[in-house]
């Protein structure tokens, strides 16, 4: 069953603070509670198009590469090694809100195994829950 989530949220830094923010891996992954690192430099830039980072440690590590980078609007990845996750695609977009920025994030998936879906699912919105909320506030 394919899962969907959908986080909208308006911040007060820059739309240009908040993707500086985002495309650096090990900031972003600790957005869900998560470390994480780039193990590839992208084409242009070290955290830009083409680069991959590694989420979690050992057996149950994972990589996800960023398939668009469009700075100061737009960052997409996929899960592109490991994981118990099919199809799975992030989508970042920025926009100018007054002084602020309003974030969309959008994540689509589905589980290798039933219920698997619907588990993750429900952690990523807890982790942005507990985390990312406090963490991007901090930057206005």
């Amino acid at each position: 069953m394919a899962q969907e989530i959908r986080i909208q949220e308006s911040l007060t830094a820059s739309p240009e603070q908040v993707f500086d923010y985002l495309a650096d891996h090990e900031k972003f992954v600790a957005l869900f509670g998560g470390q994480g690192r780039r193990i590839v430099d992208g084409a242009d830039t070290p955290n830009g198009l083409g680069s991959v980072r590694r989420i979690g440690a050992g057996p149950i590590a994972f990589e996800e590469t960023i398939t668009a980078f469009e700075p100061p609007h737009r960052i997409e990845y996929r899960i592109t090694r490991g994981s118990p996750l099919r199809d799975h695609r992030g989508e970042i977009r920025l926009s100018a809100e007054g002084t602020g920025t309003r974030l969309d994030y959008q994540i689509q998936f589905r589980g290798r195994l039933p219920l698997i879906g619907r588990i993750v699912a429900a952690a990523l919105r807890a982790g942005w829950r507990r985390h990312a909320r406090r963490q991007l506030q901090s930057l206005g």
